[in-house]
Formats: structure tokens, sequence, C-alpha cells
């Protein structure tokens, strides 16, 4: 998750307890909804929007990665490939696969 990802969803979460805290329990550091610019509607929309397109693409992500892993694991112990010390699994096989079947291709260049 980059940074700016993890920033966006912190405060978005900071935002959403803060307002929840104002109807609830009255908290002093609560925003109330209704009083909110429509900037902040707004970038709040943009970031909740920024935030569920990049969750869903980690969960059709994670599985893939996963299986990656498994082959790479597989591979290892078929003496197909070796690990370098900062390499995972799933890139491993990635590479391998990529080199047997792209020509050569970098996986970077061969996916754009």
């Amino acid at each position: 998750m980059t940074d700016k990802l993890k920033d966006k969803i912190e405060k978005f979460l900071t935002m959403c307890r803060k307002s929840k805290a104002k109807t609830e329990q009255d908290d002093d550091n609560a925003i109330k909804v209704d009083t909110m610019t429509e900037d902040l509607h707004s970038e709040l929309a943009a970031d909740a929007v920024a935030i569920t397109s990049s969750l869903m693409e980690l969960q059709r992500l994670l599985p893939l990665s996963r299986k990656l892993a498994d082959l790479g694991r597989l591979l290892e112990s078929q003496g197909k490939i070796t690990l370098q010390a900062d390499e995972a699994y799933d890139e491993a096989a990635l590479k391998f696969f990529s080199e047997l079947y792209g020509g050569g291709i970098s996986p970077s260049k061969a996916l754009h």
C-alpha cells in the first residue's frame, strides 16, 4: 500500500469517526456533517472512491499473488528457479514465466 493511499484511508476514517462522534456523543472534536463545506464533502467522496477502488483491486490481486507464490515455491523445489535474498516467490515465479513465455520481455514492459 502506498503512503499516499494509507494517508487517505487514515484521514477518511478519522473524518468518519469525528462525524459519528458528533451524532452519538457530542464530542468536542466532532465534525457536524451538515456544516461541512462542499469542498470537504467532495474531497471525502473522492477519497472514498479511491479507497474503495484500491481495496477492490487489492482483493482481486491478492489471490493471484498467493497463487504465484505457490508456483514460485514449487518451481524452487523443482530447481527451476533460485530466489535472490530480497526476492519474493510471487515475483520470482512471474519473472520465470515471463522469461519462458514472454520472449525475454521484462514483466513490467510486457504488462504495459
